[in-house]
């Protein structure tokens, strides 16, 4: 806790410290994790993980293949198929970040929104 964080729970009351604690601190990865799956890009979230484990098992199927192959061009083959799945399913997983982020940056709006107008309402 900073400094900052400190002098404004002490101007706060009991009850408003209540109300700043639920909207909280920090969350953990797993926390993160399920508020993606909420809100109006839930759905998106959830198909966009979906997408990511199935290319994710298409391409681990393909290299499988590709390692049990004897011919060269099955070899070149299966290797790019298991490539390209591989690398799909790593960009469906980095595409989920922003969502983790801008969720981590409308928390803390909302937590310092709560706390100005906390302290105004105490002017």
């Amino acid at each position: 806790m900073s400094k900052l964080d400190k002098m404004i729970s002490e101007a706060l009351d009991d009850e408003d410290r209540e109300i700043l604690d639920k909207i909280g601190s920090e969350q953990s990865s797993v926390e993160m994790a399920v508020d993606l799956f909420r809100g109006k890009a839930g759905f998106v979230n959830f198909t966009m993980v979906v997408g990511q484990i199935v290319f994710f098992g298409i391409g681990l199927y393909a290299a499988w293949k590709c390692f049990n192959m004897t011919e060269v061009a099955d070899v070149i083959r299966w290797g790019l198929i298991a490539n390209f799945f591989l690398l799909t399913a790593v960009v469906a997983k980095v595409g989920l970040l922003p969502s983790f982020q801008a969720n981590r940056m409308m928390r803390a709006m909302k937590r310092l929104e709560m706390q100005i107008a906390l302290l105004a309402a105490k002017r």
